[in-house]
């Protein structure tokens, strides 16, 4: 009997670790999020260069403070061309980049530090209050996008570096079959 558990218990561990892979299971499709940021901002930064436009907005979680950093990217099309944007690659992220990889289950194992996880009612009022918060940041960076002329995109993003500012590689489909890459 104590084998069942050990192995059920083996299953529920790894399954966050495989699941990454995988494209069926514990994904969330990109959608542009209209909604207004409450959040405070601790930092903006605009990257202005052949057409492109990208606008970083570093902001401070109320409740999830201790798990990550939201970030917001907007980009808009100056070119006289629609754009396509063909992915976003991060070195450290919880979403899932072009490259299928995400670093989502550090969040959650970054939660089991803090005493608050230990107390049963604390921990469902500020979990429910975190996830909340975080939902928005989580989903899936976009893939093959296209942005046509004089319109805006916006990417949310979730940076797990505490201590410094993040980039993002946008990887645009440029001319003559080369990408341009842009590290912002």
């Amino acid at each position: 009997m104590k084998k069942i558990f050990i192995l059920i218990a083996v299953l529920f561990i790894s399954a966050p670790a495989f699941a990454s892979i995988d494209t069926w299971f514990n994904t969330n499709p990109y959608k542009q999020y209209d909604k207004a940021i409450t959040l405070q901002k601790m930092y903006n930064d605009v990257y202005d260069k052949d057409g492109i436009k990208i606008e970083k907005n570093m902001f401070k979680f109320e409740y999830s403070y201790k798990e990550g950093v939201p970030y917001e990217y907007i980009i808009t099309n100056n070119t006289d061309d629609d754009l396509l944007l063909k992915g976003v690659d991060s070195d450290y992220h919880a979403n899932k980049n072009i490259t299928r990889k995400s670093h989502w289950t550090r969040v959650n194992v970054r939660n089991l530090k803090y005493w608050q996880t230990y107390v049963p009612f604390i921990d469902d009022y500020y979990g429910l209050k975190s996830t909340i918060e975080q939902n928005p940041f989580l989903l899936d960076f976009p893939k093959d996008y296209k942005i046509k002329k004089g319109e805006t995109l916006r990417i949310l993003a979730m940076g797990l570096r505490m201590n410094a500012i993040q980039n993002l590689t946008f990887i645009f489909e440029g001319n003559a079959a080369t990408d341009i890459k842009i590290n912002f």
